[in-house]
């Protein structure tokens, strides 16, 4: 996977990565934690998904969707194919 940007830490009440297509979402702490992803409006939830304790998930967005969770969770934006674009 082609690296795109910085690691990021998330944050509850602000939506990240709105432009990404792919994250590397990446979880410091010692328990699981959730990530939720927003719609494109920014205005709900669409679904979230478990990152287990000190290991780290893909995930595929839509242009404009994001991406909120805890601090204890660092997104990084990564190239959508095997090719890294």
């Amino acid at each position: 996977m082609k690296i795109l940007g910085d690691a990021t830490a998330l944050a509850t009440g602000a939506t990240k990565f709105t432009s990404a297509t792919a994250v590397w979402v990446s979880n410091t702490a010692t328990s699981a934690s959730n990530v939720t992803l927003r719609n494109a409006a920014d205005d709900a939830d669409l679904g979230s998904i478990s990152v287990p304790a000190s290991s780290g998930v893909l995930i595929h967005l839509i242009a404009g969707q994001g991406l909120r969770g805890a601090a204890t969770l660092t997104g990084t934006q990564v190239g959508a194919s095997e090719t890294g674009y």
